[in-house]
C-alpha cells in the first residue's frame, strides 16, 4: 500500500479541468492516474489519485498464466477496467456501483463476488467478457444490462433471487446457482448443448418453463444439480409436462413457440427472449382452429424424442468414493440408460492391463452406493480389491471416467500410493478396476473405531507416534504425485488407506487430472475439505492438495470431519453451504484441539493458509514432518 501512495501529490497539479467522477466520493479509473506505470488507480471526487494498481506490484500469473488482479480496496464507483486483455480481475467487497466498462478493455474475466447491493443498472461491459461473477452480492433480480448471450460461464450463487425469466445463456458451458434457497420460478431461459454443469442446488422449482432446444439440451447436461421441480400447478396448456433426466419433469412450450433467435456469431450479441406470457397469449388466440392439430403433433414429437432417447447414452457426472469404507456421489442427476453395449469405446488403451476374468473372483461386497460398488476379492490368489460399476448405473461418462482413473493411476508407481493392479470387462459397461488390497480400510474409518474416551482427548489406540507416520506417508504421496504435475483434487480421510504391514497409502484417483489448462477451473473434491480457490471456481495449483492436507490434520486430531462440531445461531449443524461461504470469506477454520503437538497444529495453520502461494508445498511438509521426528532427509 505504501508503494502504491508513493508520487500521488502529484495528482492534483496534474489534473486539469473539472472532475467527471465529482458525485463519487471515491472512484476507480484509468484516465487520472498519473504514475506512469499505473493500469488502475483509485481517485476522490476531485480526480486525485488516492491509490495506484501497477502491472509489476498486481499482476500475477496463475496456473494458466492468465493475468490476474486481485483488489480488496474499496471505491464507490467503477468507472474504467484496466487496458489488458485475456485478464482475471476479481473485486472482492470493494465496489457498489458500475459505470461503461466496454471501452478500451479486453478483460475476459470479470468478478463481482462480495458486494452486497452492486448497482449495475447503468453497466455497459467489455465485448471481450466471457465468465460474470455477481456471487454474494443479495440481489434479487438479475440485472438486465448483463449481455448473457456471450457469456460462458455465470455465477450467481449465494443470492436472493425468486426469478429467472427470459434469459439467453445458450453460449453458457457453465450457470452456477448455488445456495439460492428463494429461486422457484425458471422461466423461458435458454441453453444449448454446449452446457455441461447446471447448478441449482437449493433451488425449488415450481415454474419451469423451456423451450424444445432448452429441454433437449437439458436432458445431455453432464451435471444437473437441483433442489428439486414441481410444476403441476404451473403448467398451462398449449405447454405440456415432460419428463427431464427421470426424476423430474418440466413444463416445455410447443415445438414451433417462437423463443429466442439463432445464436449469433459475433460473440458480444445477445437476443431478447420473447416472454412466456407473450407467447401463451399468442398460442391462446390461435388455440380454438388448431388445438388437436397441435396436440398430435407434439405427441407425436414426444414419442420420436423419446425412442431416440432409448438409445442414446446421456452424459453423467457421478464420482464413487472408491475407498474401501464406503462408496459415496457427488450432488448432482444422472439419467443412464444402461445399454451400454452398442456404444464404441477405445479399449486399446486398457489391453496391457488387462486380467484374466476367469481368474478373477469377488469374494465380498464391502461398500455399495448410488453408482458403484467395492468387493474384497481375490487374483491368482492374491487378495484384492475390485471396483465396478452398478448395472443400470454405468452411463457412457462413467464408463470413461473409469477408463481414466484405470490409466492414469497404472502409471503411478511409489509406495505411499495404492497399486492398480489391472482392469477386466467382458463388455465396457462391465469394466472393473483391480486394485491392491488393504486391510485396515480407509483412515476414517480407523479414527472412528480409535476415538479417545474423552473428547478433545488424545486416543491410546492411535496415538500421535502412529498418526506422524500416517502423516509422512501422506505428504510423501503427495510429493509424488506433485513431481508428476498431478494433483488430487480430492483429499480427505476417505481417500486414505491404511494396511497392518504396508503402512498408509493414498487412493481414489476418479477426480485427479494432470495440470493442463483445461482442468484447472473444475471444482471436484468434497467441500468441507476443498481450498477456497477451488470453491470459488478460480484456477488452482498442487497447493489445492496441501490445503486438504491441513484438514486431514485436523480429522487426526479430533477423529471428526471438519466443522461437524460447529453449528448455526439455532443450533444446528452448519449445511455444506454454509461451510463453502464461510470458507471462502475466511471465517471459518476447522476445530484443533489442545491434546494436538504444537508443532502439528503450526504445520496445519500453514497448510489452510487462504492464499495458495502462502501453503507450503508438499516437500516442504514431508521435509518438515521428518525434521520433528528426527528421521532426516
Amino acid at each position: 500500500m505504501l508503494g502504491r501512495l508513493a508520487a500521488l501529490s502529484l495528482g492534483a497539479n496534474a489534473v486539469l479541468g473539472a472532475c467527471p467522477y465529482q458525485n463519487y466520493a471515491s472512484t476507480f479509473t484509468v484516465s487520472y492516474c498519473v504514475q506512469p506505470d499505473a493500469i488502475l488507480c483509485i481517485v476522490d471526487s476531485n480526480c486525485k489519485p488516492t491509490v495506484m494498481y501497477t502491472k509489476k506490484m498486481d499482476v500475477f500469473k496463475d496456473s494458466t498464466l492468465t493475468d490476474q488482479i486481485i483488489i480488496k480496496d474499496k471505491a464507490q464507483y467503477l468507472a474504467q477496467l484496466p487496458r489488458l486483455s485475456n485478464t482475471y480481475i476479481q473485486f472482492f467487497g470493494s465496489v457498489r456501483e458500475v459505470g461503461d466498462l466496454s471501452n478500451d478493455s479486453m478483460v475476459a474475466l470479470l468478478d463481482f463476488q462480495g458486494n452486497p447491493g452492486i448497482d449495475l443498472s447503468k453497466a455497459a461491459f467489455p465485448s471481450s467478457m466471457t465468465r460474470l461473477s455477481l456471487a454474494q452480492c443479495q440481489l434479487s433480480t438479475l440485472p438486465t444490462t448483463v449481455p448473457y448471450g456471450q457469456l460462458s460461464e455465470f455465477y450467481g450463487w449465494d443470492n436472493n433471487f425468486t426469478s429467472l425469466d427470459n434469459i439467453d445463456f445458450r453460449n453458457a458451458v457453465e450457470i452456477k446457482f448455488n445456495s439460492c434457497p428463494r429461486l422457484t420460478t425458471f422461466n423461458n431461459v435458454s441453453v444449448s448443448n454446449r452446457l455441461s454443469k447446471f447448478y441449482f442446488d437449493d433451488s425449488n422449482f415450481t415454474t419451469f418453463l423451456v423451450d424444445q432446444p432448452t429441454y433437449t439440451a437439458l436432458q445431455s447436461v453432464p451435471t444437473f444439480a437441483v433442489g428439486g421441480i414441481d410444476v403441476s400447478a404451473s403448467c398451462k396448456a398449449p405447454n405440456t409436462i415432460q419428463p427431464l433426466k427421470t426424476k423430474y419433469s418440466v413444463c416445455v412450450m410447443p415445438a414451433s413457440t417462437p423463443t429466442m433467435a439463432p445464436i449469433s456469431s459475433a460473440p458480444g450479441t445477445s437476443t431478447p427472449a420473447v416472454t412466456s406470457s407473450t407467447t401463451q397469449t399468442a398460442w391462446i388466440v390461435g388455440a380454438t382452429l388448431g388445438a388437436v392439430a397441435v396436440v398430435g403433433l407434439c405427441v407425436a414429437a414426444l414419442v420420436c424424442f423419446r425412442r431416440k432417447r432409448r438409445a442414446a447414452n446421456p452424459a453423467t457426472e457421478s464420482t464413487i468414493n472408491r475407498s474401501y469404507g464406503r462408496t459415496e456421489t457427488m450432488a448432482g442427476d444422472t439419467s443412464s440408460t444402461g445399454h451400454m453395449v452398442s456404444a464404441a469405446f477405445n479399449m486399446e488403451d486398457l489391453e496391457l492391463l488387462r486380467l484374466d476374468e476367469r481368474a478373477l473372483v469377488k469374494l465380498q461386497s464391502i461398500a455399495k452406493g448410488a453408482y458403484g460398488e467395492v468387493y474384497r476379492g481375490e487374483y491368482k490368489g492374491q487378495e484384492v480389491a475390485i471396483k465396478c460399476m452398478l448395472q443400470g448405473k454405468n452411463s457412457r461418462d462413467d464408463i470413461l471416467s473409469l477408463i481414466d482413473e484405470i490409466k492414469l493411476t497404472a502409471k503411478l508407481d511409489c509406495p505411499y500410493v495404492v497399486q492398480t493392479i489391472g482392469a477386466s470387462w467382458r463388455v465396457p459397461s462391465e469394466l472393473q478396476m483391480v486394485l491392491e488390497w488393504m486391510d485396515r480400510g480407509d483412515l476414517k474409518s480407523v479414527l472412528e473405531k480409535t476415538k479417545p474416551n474423552v473428547p478433545g482427548g488424545v486416543s491410546t489406540t492411535f496415538p500421535w507416534e502412529e498418526k506422524f507416520q500416517t502423516m509422512l506417508a501422506i505428504a510423501d504421496g503427495l510429493v509424488y504425485l506433485h513431481s508428476l504435475d498431478v494433483i488430487h483434487r480430492d483429499l480427505k480421510s476417505r481417500n486414505v488407506l491404511m494396511d497392518s504391514q504396508k503402512g498408509t497409502k493414498l487412493t481414489d484417483f476418479g477426480a485427479s487430472r494432470e495440470v493442463t489448462t483445461e482442468t484447472m477451473t473444475i471444482g471436484v473434491g468434497t467441500y468441507r475439505w476443498m481450498a477456497p480457490e477451488i470453491l470459488q471456481d478460480n484456477h488452482y495449483t498442487t497447493a489445492a492438495d496441501i490445503y486438504s492436507f491441513g484438514m486431514v490434520i485436523s480429522e487426526l486430531n479430533t477423529h471428526f470431519i471438519p466443522y461437524s462440531d460447529m453449528r448455526n445461531d439455532k443450533g444446528n449443524a452448519l449445511v455444506d453451504t454454509a461451510i463453502m461461504s464461510r470458507v471462502i470469506q475466511g471465517t471459518i477454520q476447522p476445530t484443533f484441539t489442545a491434546s494436538i503437538p504444537s508443532w502439528v497444529r503450526t504445520l496445519a495453520l500453514e497448510c489452510l493458509r487462504p492464499h495458495p502461494e502462502d501453503r507450503p508445498s508438499a516437500t516442504l511438509v514431508a521435509h518438515t514432518i521428518r525434521q520433528q521426528l528426527k528421521v532426516g532427509l
